[in-house]
């Protein structure tokens, strides 16, 4: 799940408040799209978040799934980088969807 990747990335920079609260605001941005967001719990610890938005994304079925998950991921994209810039906000994603392995590489090739 992008998700956790996404939040271990962030959560050191942002802190598990900042990353829930820019969430939560995502989360009722996209909900205009993806009404059954509203239902996910945008609450500390992030394991009860991700455990929730889990569950809602689960419920609805993998086409509405990976519509709602899009819809979010894009708009706390959007926000993210209005906060931080969008160079920034490029290379933490990167690194996020790398993951692990691909962060150990980067530093490698450093």
């Amino acid at each position: 799940m992008p998700w956790r990747r996404l939040g271990e990335q962030l959560t050191p920079l942002i802190g598990e408040s900042g990353f829930c609260a820019l969430f939560g605001r995502a989360q009722r941005i996209a909900g205009v799209r993806a009404e059954l967001l509203a239902q996910c719990v945008a609450a500390k610890p992030l394991a009860s978040l991700f455990a929730s938005l889990t569950g809602i994304l689960n419920e609805i079925g993998p086409a509405n799934a990976a519509a709602a998950n899009t819809a979010l991921l894009d708009t706390f994209t959007s926000l993210l980088a209005e906060l931080i810039g969008e160079a920034l906000t490029k290379q933490l994603l990167h690194v996020a969807s790398a993951g692990a392995d691909g962060q150990k590489q980067a530093q490698e090739q450093k």
